[in-house]
C-alpha cells in the first residue's frame, strides 16, 4: 500500500474494508493528490529526526510521507476507525486518540514538538490553530491546508476586509504565507470550497512586546465584535478601561479595527489606564 494513500481506487478498498464511510462532520475529505502531497512536505522543510505533530491522519497518506522524511511523528486522531487502520498500517506510530481541541498542547510542545505538519479538519482547523498559537513552547514552524477562506485571514493584513483577530494573533509571533491554493477536485469527497496550504515560520521575536496576552486577546476580539464600527465610540461605550488607554496613547478614535497594526493593537493593550 505504501505510496498509494493518494489513490481514489486504493482509499475506496480501505473505506470498504473498513466498513467506514467518510464522516462530514470530522470534516473527512481524503486527498487524492500526490503533487499536493509533495507541495505540503516540501514546505515542511523536513529533517530526519524533527519532532512533528500531525493532525487528524485519517488514512495515513501525509503521515506516510511525513514518516517517509524521516520525521519522529506524533499524530491525534479522533475517529476510531481511522485510529485502528493507522496502529495496523504504521506499528511504530505514536498516536493519540483523541479530539485535538481537548488535547493539552502545552504537554506535547514542551515534550519536544517542534513543528506541526497536518491537512486539516475544517471543523477544526481555525479553533485549533488559536489553541496552538496560545500554547507554549511554540514550534518553530507549522504547516496546514485549511479552507482557503480560512489562509486569507491569516495571511490578511492591515486595511483588508479579512483582516481580523486571526491575522492579529497568528501574525504576532509568525511570518504567515499562502503556499498553494488546492481545488476540490484534490480530495474524496470533493468539499464545497477551495482549500490553501498556509506555513508559519517563528518570528526570531515578536512584531511586539505583550506582556499580557489574555488583555491583548480581549481588546482584539472587542473591537473585531463591531470591525466597522470607530474604536473611540466601541470602547468608550464597552470597555472604558481600553477607552482611557485609548485617549492617552495618542492613536485617532475615529480609526476603524481593520486599519489598526499589530504594533498599535500590543501597545494599547500593554498600557494601563493609568500611564
Amino acid at each position: 500500500m505504501t505510496g498509494k494513500l493518494t489513490s481514489p481506487s486504493v482509499i475506496r478498498e480501505l473505506l470498504d474494508r473498513l466498513g467506514h464511510r467518510p464522516n462530514k462532520g470530522l470534516g473527512q475529505n481524503y486527498l487524492i493528490d500526490a503533487n499536493i502531497l509533495g507541495i505540503i512536505t516540501a514546505a515542511a522543510e523536513i529533517s530526519p529526526g524533527d519532532r512533528l505533530l500531525e493532525i487528524g491522519p485519517g488514512l495515513g497518506a501525509l503521515t506516510e510521507a511525513l514518516l517517509a522524511a524521516g520525521a519522529n511523528l506524533t499524530a491525534i486522531e479522533k475517529d476510531r476507525a481511522m485510529a485502528a487502520h493507522l496502529r495496523s498500517h504504521f506499528p511504530g506510530l505514536d498516536l493519540q486518540e483523541a479530539d485535538v481541541l481537548d488535547v493539552n498542547l502545552n504537554g506535547l510542545f514542551a515534550g519536544g514538538i517542534t513543528g506541526i505538519i497536518a491537512n486539516l479538519p475544517y471543523s477544526v482547523g481555525s479553533r485549533f490553530i488559536v489553541n496552538a498559537l496560545e500554547a507554549r513552547p511554540l514550534p518553530e514552524k507549522m504547516v496546514f491546508m485549511v479552507q482557503k477562506e480560512v489562509a486569507e485571514r491569516l495571511t490578511a493584513q492591515p486595511g483588508g476586509k479579512t483582516y481580523g483577530p486571526l491575522a492579529i494573533w497568528s501574525q504576532l509571533n509568525y511570518t504567515v504565507k499562502n503556499i498553494k491554493n488546492v481545488s476540490p477536485r484534490c480530495f474524496m469527497p470533493a468539499p464545497r470550497v477551495w482549500s490553501a496550504v498556509v506555513r508559519f515560520d517563528k518570528r526570531d521575536a515578536p512584531l511586539a512586546a505583550v506582556p499580557d496576552y489574555a488583555r491583548f486577546k480581549k481588546l482584539v476580539k472587542l473591537c473585531f465584535t463591531q470591525r466597522r464600527k470607530q474604536i473611540g465610540s466601541n470602547l468608550r461605550k464597552n470597555a472604558p478601561e481600553f477607552f482611557q488607554s485609548l485617549e492617552k496613547s495618542g492613536m485617532d478614535p475615529a480609526v476603524r479595527p481593520e486599519q489598526i497594526p499589530i504594533e498599535q493593537w500590543a501597545a494599547l493593550a500593554a498600557r494601563e489606564p493609568g500611564d
